[in-house]
């Protein structure tokens, strides 16, 4: 019996545009300064940099890394950084909706694999949906590439895989994986790319797909 209703966060309960710009924007521009070089250079620069990490390595989401690897963390603190894209922050237009709803009978939470401070500061308003906001790289130090990564998150949360459902946008990260650590999972397509039992296409369809477990 479900119990538990986990989200990834972006692409799922927000776009990506405010993390986009604040890795893709913000970091570039600020070793442009720095080094002396044009935005675009700088761009290609950083991005190639983030791409011979990887997705899988923690450092890819560490930002105290990124701004001490390219030497700008004195430049700038932290918070001013996340601060500069503030109004990029964006929900989907569904969403409030759909936290208010399932929170009325599941406990709520998000199991992401950004940094808590980006965690925090993107749903730092819609806090009172949830249980609890967690950055699984920050708090497990694993990213969600390891069934062992949502298998701490059930220690954590005191539930049975079988009492939690896990909803993301990553077929791999957010399906997959938690699947295999015993976990019920929905992809979430929002491209329409894929339909089936474990496909659904927003999150109104998420919520009836979750009621009806």
């Amino acid at each position: 019996m479900i119990k538990i209703v986990s989200f990834d966060m972006d692409g799922t309960l927000v776009t990506s545009r405010y993390v986009e710009r604040v890795w893709l924007e913000g970091v570039p521009s600020l070793y442009a300064r720095r080094h002396g070089i044009g935005l675009e250079e700088a761009q290609k620069l950083v991005y190639d940099e983030y791409m011979s990490v990887g997705t899988r390595d923690l450092r890819w989401y560490d930002l105290s890394h990124w701004l001490e690897r390219f030497d700008i963390d004195i430049d700038i603190p932290h918070q001013d950084l996340l601060e500069m894209f503030r109004a990029d922050v964006e929900l989907y237009p569904e969403t409030e909706e759909v936290l208010a709803l399932l929170s009325k009978n599941f406990d709520l939470v998000v199991a992401s694999n950004g940094a808590t401070e980006f965690v925090e500061f993107e749903l730092g308003s819609y806090r009172h949906h949830f249980r609890e906001i967690l950055s699984v790289t920050s708090v497990f130090k694993k990213v969600k590439d390891y069934p062992e990564t949502f298998i701490d998150l059930c220690d954590y949360l005191g539930a049975e895989p079988g009492e939690v459902v896990h909803i993301g946008d990553h077929r791999y990260f957010d399906y997959e994986v938690p699947k295999e650590a015993g976990l019920a999972a929905l992809y979430l397509d929002r491209e329409r790319m894929e339909s089936g039992p474990h496909v659904v296409h927003d999150l109104r369809e998420a919520a009836e797909r979750v009621r009806g477990m």
